[in-house]
């Protein structure tokens, strides 16, 4: 374990084509990402958990210098459109305020469950006076959430005492076809399951804060 990192054991580092399965069908329409495109700025960004970099990859612009930290050797993608760094958000090897802006897309889970402060403190730390921080999850109570045993929805008690505004992005899980709907939604309720809806509502939480 790498120093000071606080490791979720994840799927994706170990099942990598489901893991893909996921991050396409998850907001298939973009919404999320389009989102991200307006509100962060051009310069260095920092994408935290950045997993296979599915999303720096949507991101990418000759704008912008994409830097991802991810913790999990297994998810880490060198064809990506980032530069990676293997570390944890809680001990983040970056020196104060190194880049115009910071995200990270459903990798900051369980506040209750795991302290994520410290972590956030870090982001912080990095991200320059003014520019945004930007946290997306799962916002609970809709269609897809309804499958699964826990809601897994985030909890306002604790974005918006640290000054986040939580904002909601109304899309869908949609798949490509019924055997990756099946083999995901499996994997989610532990146990196999059969005709799945190939499109699932969902809505997404967006926490976000201006440093």
């Amino acid at each position: 374990m790498l120093r000071g990192m606080s490791i979720i054991p994840f799927y994706g580092a170990e099942n990598r084509d489901l893991f893909e399965i996921e991050r396409a069908a998850m907001d298939r329409p973009g919404k999320v990402i389009r989102y991200l495109d307006e509100v962060l700025p051009d310069g260095d960004l920092l994408d935290i958990g950045a997993g296979d970099g599915f999303t720096a990859d949507a991101l990418s612009s000759p704008t912008r210098s994409l830097f991802g930290v991810e913790p999990a050797q297994g998810m880490i993608n060198a064809d990506r459109s980032l530069s990676y760094v293997r570390a944890s958000a809680e001990s983040l090897p970056f020196t104060d305020n190194s880049f115009a802006g910071a995200y990270a897309t459903w990798a900051y889970f369980f506040p209750g469950y795991l302290d994520i402060s410290r972590g956030l403190d870090e982001i912080e730390r990095v991200v320059q006076p003014g520019g945004p921080m930007v946290i997306v999850d799962n916002y609970g109570d809709d269609e897809f959430t309804s499958i699964l045993d826990q809601d897994g929805a985030i909890d306002r008690g604790f974005w918006e005492p640290r000054g986040f505004t939580v904002n909601e992005i109304e899309t869908v899980f949609e798949f490509v076809s019924q055997d990756d709907a099946d083999r995901l939604m499996s994997l989610y309720v532990g146990l196999p399951v059969r005709r799945v809806p190939l499109v699932i509502g969902y809505r997404v939480a967006v926490m976000a804060k201006t440093n």
